[in-house]
């Protein structure tokens, strides 16, 4: 039978045949995990290798003191292309990139310097206000019917028809809701946003997108002078059904939603990709506090959601990389020794990176040389003429961060306050503080790796 222990703010230890423990991870011996739970009278060794995973409480991040987040894509391995995940990714404050490397301070592994020639590319973000991360404990978000969404791990599965809602009390006008979805067979979803209600099914007021095996649209409905106040008027479509295979390709996906109340302006992106933008013409323009997630009516498809977050935008949407070619102010195919540098503002320009210091990136392109804030670039492409290609090793774990990206390293020690070091071509040896990571997945690969 399995042990489990209901404290939600202790890690959970999942071994490959189901069993959990609750507990802490004390330390890493040789082939041994050494945890510390009250069941048993003293820390117990076991097997690596018959560890599944370790869940840990979400934790949200400590509050950016820069005025830039840096990420760095690194290219996919052979096995995440093989099980079409996507390859790592770590975020901090940019420090330097030269020919090498590239430097970031990180709060949950101080300074890393990163091989330059296994990154993807650079994108550069501001700093969004947290207004909400979580799910962290099961009665954030109400539920309805009860047994229509149940909790575990930080995330909610709906198994039926049924609501997950939750009323924000305070919105800001712009604001950015994200979430991971994960599905099997058929995705279906709906949206419901600027509502004035978490309790009723549906509110007097709110914008609905609704998502269904590819295709996706959106309805507003609002209360008004009309006999049929409350009504959808015009059947209350904004824009147009739109059909695409994005969804039926994959099984899970990073969903962010943009919403500016003062414009009307909307949009909805999988995974970095525009899925579809609506403006609405017809004013009021709703801002309720309320954010419903719930299943299409007569539809019983498992969808699970988690890594929900809700921050302020600054009211420009994400480029699509198909129109940035148009907007170019340098001609988009770099040179030998050129990198193809993205503004915030859709503008290319080619260049160099000399140097970065003070905040500040000094670039030289073919007519001279200019330095821009670094918050003002939004993606380098690092790309080299070879890759190096991250090897697999033997005790390699994935470490998930509490925004859905991870990081692949050899695990090689946690010491007795928790810090865990590991080592990976990616970054060399860090310790990583374990508030960083919601779970830590052990014995990654189906067949043994060879060293």
């Amino acid at each position: 039978m399995p042990c489990v222990v209901s404290a939600q703010d202790m890690p959970l230890l999942e071994f490959t045949n189901g069993d959990r423990l609750q507990g802490s991870l004390t330390r890493v011996e040789d082939a041994h995990i050494i945890w510390k739970t009250s069941l048993l009278k003293e820390d117990t060794p076991f097997f690596l290798n018959q560890v599944q995973d370790i869940t840990f409480p979400l934790r949200p991040a400590p509050v950016a003191k820069q005025d830039h987040i840096a990420h760095i894509r690194f290219n996919p391995d052979l096995r995440q292309q093989n099980e079409k995940l996507p390859g790592d990714v770590i975020e901090g404050e940019l420090v330097a990139v030269n020919e090498d490397n590239i430097i970031l301070n990180t709060w949950y592994a101080g300074q890393l310097k990163l091989n330059r020639n296994m990154v993807k590319d650079l994108e550069i973000t501001d700093v969004a206000p947290s207004i909400y991360a979580g799910p962290l404990e099961k009665d954030e978000w109400s539920v309805s019917p009860t047994d229509s969404w149940t909790y575990e791990k930080n995330s909610y599965t709906g198994s039926g028809n049924g609501s997950l809602a939750k009323d924000f009390k305070k919105m800001p006008e712009r604001y950015c809701f994200r979430f991971t979805a994960a599905w099997k067979s058929r995705f279906s979803l709906q949206i419901l946003f600027g509502a004035d209600s978490k309790d009723e099914e549906s509110p007097d007021n709110h914008y609905m997108i609704v998502l269904d095996n590819g295709t996706s649209y959106l309805q507003k409905r609002a209360t008004n002078e009309n006999p049929g106040g409350g009504m959808m008027r015009n059947g209350g479509m904004i824009g147009e059904y739109k059909r695409d295979q994005a969804f039926r390709s994959k099984e899970k996906s990073e969903l962010k939603l943009y919403v500016d109340t003062t414009t009307g302006l909307m949009a909805l992106y999988s995974d970095d990709t525009l899925v579809q933008q609506w403006q609405d013409t017809e004013q009021p323009y709703l801002n309720g506090t309320c954010i419903h997630l719930r299943q299409s009516s007569g539809r019983s498809y498992n969808v699970n959601v988690s890594r929900m977050f809700l921050t302020t935008w600054d009211g420009t949407l994400p480029n699509d990389d198909q129109t940035k070619s148009s907007n170019s102010i340098d001609n988009p195919e770099p040179q030998k020794d050129e990198q193809r540098i993205i503004l915030r503002n859709g503008d290319i320009m080619l260049g160099k990176v000399e140097k970065i210091e003070n905040r500040e990136i000094t670039l030289k392109t073919r007519y001279n040389e200019i330095k821009l804030p670094v918050s003002r670039i939004k993606k380098l492409a690092l790309a080299p003429s070879e890759y190096d290609e991250r090897l697999l090793q033997n005790g390699d774990v994935r470490a998930w961060f509490s925004d859905g990206n991870f990081i692949t390293f050899r695990l090689e020690s946690i010491d007795e306050k928790g810090k865990i070091t590991g080592t990976s071509q990616h970054f060399g040896t860090a310790q990583f503080d374990p508030a960083a990571f919601t779970r830590i997945e052990f014995n990654i690969y189906p067949s043994p790796a060879k060293k």
